[in-house]
């Protein structure tokens, strides 16, 4: 595949798996070129937020499980898309209630690399 092109396919399987999240996340982005990949995945992580704001298991786990299941099988251009527009932005914004509710569901790798960028977080 082409540089990108994987990360172009995890948005579509993503956008396939959330219908409703990538509905909200293409409504956010109508001012984004089409090939906008790493804002689209930033954006939809919003959405996993928001889930953890209101503390929606069901779709918290489904979103990080189906993110971390797209990391391990990364290559690098995903690897990097999944890094710097997800777990950078992972639990940005929430307080420290929801974050301590919120970082037992996420799986492993997506922590390695949430770590590497934050730390530990405050719990």
């Amino acid at each position: 595949m082409r540089a990108r092109e994987t990360v172009a396919t995890m948005r579509d399987a993503i956008a396939a798996r959330f219908p409703n999240e990538a509905e909200i996340v293409d409504a956010r982005m109508v001012d984004y070129d089409a090939d906008a990949y790493e804002m689209w995945l930033e954006t939809f992580c919003d959405t996993t937020n928001a889930a953890m704001s209101k503390r929606d298991e069901k779709a918290v786990i489904a979103h990080l499980s189906f993110v971390s299941q797209q990391l391990a099988r990364a290559d690098e251009d995903m690897l990097r898309a999944i890094d710097v527009a997800y777990a950078e932005n992972m639990m940005c914004g929430l307080d420290v209630e929801t974050k301590r509710w919120a970082w037992p569901l996420v799986p492993a790798n997506l922590k390695r690399l949430y770590v590497a960028m934050w730390g530990e977080p405050r719990l």
